[in-house]
């Protein structure tokens, strides 16, 4: 019965393919041909058009233009036409076939030679439409003669005009997801059989009429195994008059027991635009037997003993996703860490930079002393009162941190003695012994060398006093205000890199957005912690594909919750699932490298999967970051303060003990830093896939090239190329060769190292 209602459904979908194909006869090459009319003026005629011009969306209408020579056009022509097509805008487009050359027959009147273009133009969405006129540019000699000039011509054929209808809304099932056409579909497995826990592929082929590279996948429910979305191929055929070919979708399908199974009859919904409603495309239900896998549990071993689940803890959580996760928080750390040595720059280019030549700062006692060194027996008093003045100028200069070109007139003296500190009546005291030099050293010249010792006593007074009002740190900002400047330097820093989302939500004033933020958040919070206490109660209850499929679907909606992941692979190890756990313990334990419990798990999985590429190394790239931050920071700070240090005699020096301080640092933070970015490049997962099932290493791609030997189920690979349908990958045990795309499944990309 089952064979004869097979036979029935196999003759009427040969009748429907032909009542299509009669459809498709009917819009041929000549179609334009029959239904335009020329104009027997022209040499050269030009028309075009749509049929048909009135479809649905999804549906193929064929535009065709046809360019018409007579005999005497086509014995002048000397060069092919240009032809220059229309823009189509709302509109897929596939060339149809090769131009057609059409003999030459008799049209209103005259005999013409006819060259036909197609195109199939497939609508995207309803309303009027108008397909530009195409162009023709010809040129055609004015006479026979080979050395005729050449006249040129522009010619416009017809616009199309089509109206596009929406789909109908009524008996529009349910399931239908937008495919348009006229479609069949089938279904096959990689196998004909299976053992519960290893991957095998399921492959659903849509084939018939219509724009087969936008139709969609669709879902399907399988109760007996679970189903993992894998890649799609598409064929398309445009040799004929209707535009058709086949996709094929893939599921990589784990059993979860065993047994004889049977694929469900899966139901293809599409719209059929020539018959005007919606039909369904069955496939056929197909029997597989599933053995019993090795590694399932039994009631003599207790699984959840051996392999105990992760417990939640949502703080640990939260700590890990609180900097590095966030791509704005990453930002802000690196802004940080490019603006630190900016406080150090600044003092150390303000030290470079060129000033007036001074001498080095003395106390008043060495400046008597200079003085009275420098007194000659013979001078005379104005003499010694300028030597006097030039000394206190250039002493007064050093101390107070400015040129001595600033210290030419009285009213400049003031100004700067001032804006020192130094009070009024010690300022009015050292411009009375300025005036007083002034005028002894350009008075008449007199023999005095009592006048010499006396300037140099009165000097050196002036000058401690001077030193004692005086600021310290050359004049500029004493060290408490040095401080809070590279203090408030920092903190600009900071406020400048500060995400955004931080600052929107600090300048949110509303009480109610924030208790809403806040109730959202803790309903999350919730939902996730009892979506994971279902998970371990299923675990507990040796519901392991269970335990593991929900493992799994919290792992897609929270791909860096380590926890999760490290679950979902020993769940999917206690149900006899290699390829998923390698893919949940690899994904977990290059989040967090530094667990042992994750090491001990990778160690249970097989060579391929656990060395060579395939290794994780227990790299805390996390703490050689925070390391390299934090000693990028102080040190730069010690270099800063290093540059700004005074010793008690007020000569300006570095001090050798911190500036040594903050290079070792910024040695060291460069040193972790390099160490982390080693790290997170060998636990980085782009590119790394997890072969689905054994299969044949090739030399080329293509079954029938050189093999390399096999790969187990469960190897990890490193995805190099891809090349119709075939992958270069490289093994972890050194091998490079290629794999059939089908049997290779990626790890999750989002799973960047810590």
């Amino acid at each position: 019965m089952k064979a004869l209602q097979g036979w029935w459904q196999r003759v009427a979908i040969a009748l429907l393919f032909g009542a299509h194909h009669a459809l498709s006869a009917q819009v041929g090459p000549l179609t334009i041909l029959d239904r335009v009319t020329v104009d027997a003026r022209k040499p050269i005629d030009f028309h075009a058009a749509a049929y048909p011009e009135t479809l649905y969306v999804g549906q193929q209408t064929t535009y065709q233009v046809a360019v018409l020579l007579n005999a005497d056009a086509r014995s002048r022509l000397r060069r092919n036409p240009e032809f220059l097509p229309p823009e189509l805008r709302g509109l897929l487009a596939y060339e149809l076939g090769r131009p057609m050359r059409v003999p030459p027959r008799s049209m209103n009147g005259g005999v013409y030679e006819a060259h036909v273009f197609q195109r199939a133009l497939f609508p995207v969405a309803s309303g009027p439409l108008a397909v530009p006129a195409p162009q023709l540019s010809y040129a055609l000699p004015q006479s026979s003669s080979y050395f005729s000039r050449e006249e040129r011509y522009v010619v416009r054929a017809e616009s199309a005009h089509l109206v596009i209808r929406a789909l109908p809304i009524e008996g529009r099932p349910d399931t239908f997801a937008g495919a348009v056409g006229v479609l069949r579909a089938s279904t096959r497995f990689d196998a004909t059989s299976a053992r519960v826990g290893e991957p095998l592929i399921l492959t659903l082929r849509v084939q018939g009429i219509g724009n087969v590279k936008l139709l969609p996948r669709p879902k399907i429910e399988i109760e007996w195994a679970s189903a993992v979305a894998g890649s799609e191929r598409v064929q398309v055929d445009t040799s004929g008059a209707l535009v058709r070919g086949a996709k094929e979708f893939d599921w990589i399908l784990t059993p979860t027991h065993d047994g004889s199974v049977k694929l469900p009859i899966l139901h293809y919904d599409y719209f059929d635009p020539y018959q005007r409603r919606y039909a369904i495309a069955d496939t056929r239900s197909i029997l597989l037997d599933v053995s019993a896998g090795v590694l399932v549990a039994n009631d003599d071993v207790d699984v959840a003993a051996l392999l105990s689940l992760r417990e939640r803890n949502a703080t640990v959580q939260s700590i890990r996703g609180l900097v590095l996760d966030r791509p704005s928080s990453r930002v802000a750390v690196l802004l940080l860490c490019v603006f630190a040595p900016l406080p150090a720059l600044l003092l150390a280019l303000r030290r470079r930079t060129p000033t007036s030549k001074r001498v080095a700062r003395v106390s008043g006692v060495d400046m008597l002393q200079m003085l009275t060194a420098s007194t000659v027996a013979d001078s005379d008093e104005g003499a010694d009162a300028r030597r006097t003045r030039r000394v206190l100028h250039a002493a007064l200069a050093d101390r107070l941190g400015v040129s001595t070109h600033q210290l030419v007139s009285r009213r400049q003296v003031e100004r700067v003695l001032r804006r020192r500190g130094v009070g009024r009546a010690s300022t009015q005291r050292v411009l009375t012994f300025l005036d007083e030099l002034d005028e002894r050293g350009f008075a008449a010249s007199t023999r005095s060398d009592v006048g010499a010792t006396t300037y140099a006593r009165v000097a050196a007074t002036v000058f401690d006093l001077v030193d004692s009002e005086a600021v310290r740190g050359g004049g500029v900002i004493p060290p408490a205000s040095r401080t809070a400047a590279l203090g408030s330097a920092l903190l600009l820093c900071v406020t400048a890199a500060t995400p955004r989302e931080v600052i929107a939500q600090a300048d949110s004033s509303t009480v109610m957005t924030r208790v809403v933020r806040a109730t959202a958040t803790r309903d999350t919070a919730v939902l996730n912690a009892a979506s994971f206490q279902r998970a371990v109660d299923a675990y507990h209850a040796r519901r392991f594909m269970e335990a593991a499929q929900r493992f799994a679907d919290m792992a897609r909606t929270r791909p860096l919750d380590v926890d999760v992941a490290a679950n979902w692979g020993t769940s999917a190890w206690a149900a006899g699932d290699t390829v998923h756990a390698v893919i949940g313990w690899q994904r977990a334990a290059r989040r967090d490298p530094l667990a042992n419990d994750l090491q001990q798990r990778l160690a249970l999985l097989p060579a391929g999967a656990r060395s060579g590429l395939a290794e994780v190394p227990m790299v805390p790239v996390s703490v050689l970051l925070a390391i390299a931050v934090a000693a990028w920071f102080v040190g730069w700070a010690c270099v800063a303060f290093a540059l700004t240090r005074r010793s008690h005699l007020h000569v300006r020096r570095r001090d050798p003990v911190l500036k040594s301080v903050g290079v070792a640092l910024c040695v060291v933070a460069v040193t972790s830093a390099a160490v982390a970015l080693w790290g997170r490049r060998a636990l980085d997962p782009t590119d790394l896939g997890v072969v689905v099932r054994p299969e044949t290493m090739h030399v080329a791609p293509g079954a029938d090239a050189d093999a390399l030997g096999g790969v187990s189920t469960g190897d990890v690979v490193r995805v190099i190329e891809q090349r119709d349908g075939w992958d270069r990958v490289h093994h972890a045990d050194g091998r490079l060769g290629w794999l059939p795309s089908i049997r290779v499944v990626a790890l999750p990309q989002n799973a960047a190292a810590r």
